[in-house]
């Protein structure tokens, strides 16, 4: 297939110096979004290292050879003289929902798990126990990667007439917020088990004046015991929302989630789950998939995945296993960017 020579490279050279290229500018791309770099570019005006890292209280020296090697490396970012400008083209690029998740998730939040990977794989350290993730960034990086389907979800919550909807890992509450704006319907609860991710719910929801729409709890949510006398009051139209959330009690296996589940049902029977995962790719899959478009899944699959400790299924897999939780699925939706499906169940 000739797309997959034209990405990877005609020669060795090519090849080779495209990996070095793309590893620079990872950690560039990171680093310049979270230290004010870009934001103090974005109005497209011309301006000096000097001045940019006055405004942001950055290191000059280390910013500017960064910004010579963007430069240099790179169309987004243009020098004249001794002043740099983002171009448009650039803008367009660092802002998209693509670029900044792989900067805060890719790069951010993954990245110690290349930089450990040789004492992985010697038995040296274990993920979990040794080095771990920011979940700070990757609950940021999530939003964005799986905003794309939040209107279809808020929608459905709409349809099936439910006046309470639960959050379950709301982390920083973005979702449960998105969800509040865009359905006037019902109220909103945010569940997390990290007090910390609901202090930064609250301020977030406070900012966006949802104070009287979204309450917050604290809660586990594979032991629907930890908060379900907090959801006593409300009445039987309820329903719950886990966005990438369940897969990661797969690592114990499908009977972790199936206990997940059937412990739901026998505590809110007739509610609702709205539930996206990633439909795992087989190799087969990926090989049919130009290279360029199938790297983001496989990053996520193999490498975020496949380095964590945490489990992954199919759309296959996750029908079994609503059947062996006695639940119903009623409804699901596949087409979603990056293989999210939306499966719709009731308890």
């Amino acid at each position: 297939m000739s797309y997959n020579y034209s990405f990877l490279g005609k020669n060795i050279t090519h090849w080779a110096q495209s990996i070095r290229r793309g590893y620079a500018i990872s950690f560039l791309l990171y680093s310049f979004h979270e230290s004010g770099v870009f934001d103090s570019l974005k109005s497209l005006n011309a301006k000096s290292a000097n001045q940019i890292a006055k405004e942001k209280k950055l290191n000059l020296e280390a910013l500017q050879h960064g910004l010579n090697f963007l430069a240099a490396s790179d169309n987004s970012i243009k020098r004249i003289g001794n002043k740099y400008k983002l171009t448009a083209l650039g803008k367009n690029r660092f802002y998209s929902n693509q670029v900044r998740a792989m900067s805060l998730g890719a790069v951010g939040a993954y990245h110690i798990l290349l930089t450990n990977y040789l004492d992985t794989l010697k038995n040296k350290k274990k993920y979990g126990k040794d080095f771990l993730r920011d979940g700070a960034l990757v609950a940021k990086s999530s939003v964005l990667t799986g905003g794309a389907n939040y209107p279809w979800v808020a929608n459905k919550l709409k349809k099936l007439n439910v006046d309470t909807v639960v959050d379950l890992g709301c982390g920083s509450g973005d979702i449960i917020i998105d969800f509040c704006k865009r359905q006037k319907t019902f109220k909103g609860i945010g569940l997390d088990i990290s007090r910390s991710a609901l202090k930064v719910a609250k301020s977030n929801v406070k900012k966006n004046k949802l104070t009287s729409k979204i309450d917050l709890i604290l809660g586990d949510m594979k032991n629907p015991s930890s908060y379900s006398s907090k959801l006593k009051s409300r009445n039987n139209k309820l329903a719950f929302n886990a966005i990438m959330a369940l897969h990661e009690f797969l690592v114990d296996g499908e009977q972790a989630v199936i206990k997940i589940l059937k412990k739901m049902k026998k505590k809110f029977p007739g509610s609702y789950l709205i539930l996206g995962e990633f439909n795992k790719c087989t190799h087969n899959e990926f090989q049919k998939m130009p290279i360029y478009e199938r790297m983001h899944m496989l990053f996520y699959q193999e490498i975020i995945h496949g380095l964590t400790d945490q489990g992954l299924a199919s759309f296959g897999q996750w029908k079994r296993i609503f059947k062996k939780s006695g639940v119903k699925l009623i409804d699901y939706k596949k087409d979603f960017p990056f293989r999210l499906v939306e499966y719709v169940i009731q308890f």
